[in-house]
């Protein structure tokens, strides 16, 4: 049963895969000056990560600044990874589906993985996940047709 459950969080995590362009997708509470702006969200209703802004500013002498906001299950935890390296917890509150976060993070120009994520508190399995790749330069066609990493 448990290799059951195992599997299946694998299969809900691999089906709600996203992939972001990284072209042109603008939002309202995107800086005008972003360096990237866009958004992702979970492929599946029933698992509803959405991420409605990505923004990243590179900083002068150092760290850039990365906001995010989204929706997410009300009441869980949303857990954000950076190349698969914890970059913010967000406390979704009961009753709220809204989230946003923002923090320094130092990103070049390779492909970075994000991953948002929510987890079932009774069995610690996935309850939602959204993934997406966050570039600061055009993406080229390799980079496109490539099959996102799997997290670590």
């Amino acid at each position: 049963m448990n290799a059951f459950r195992i599997l299946a969080g694998v299969a809900a995590m691999a089906a709600t895969v996203c992939l972001f362009q990284g072209t042109g997708a603008l939002a309202e509470d995107a800086a005008p000056d972003a360096d990237v702006v866009g958004s992702a969200s979970s492929a599946s209703h029933k698992a509803p990560i959405k991420v409605d802004v990505v923004d990243y500013k590179r900083g002068e002498d150092g760290p850039g600044t990365l906001k995010m906001s989204g929706k997410a299950i009300p009441g869980l935890d949303l857990h954000i990874f950076v190349d698969g390296r914890p970059f913010a917890l967000v406390k979704v509150p009961e009753g709220e589906s809204t989230w946003s976060t923002e923090d320094e993070i130092q990103l070049d120009d390779a492909v970075h993985l994000v991953r948002v994520q929510q987890f079932d508190e009774k069995t610690q399995m996935p309850a939602a996940t959204a993934m997406f790749r966050l570039k600061l330069t055009p993406p080229n066609p390799e980079d496109l047709a490539a099959p996102p990493p799997r997290p670590e």
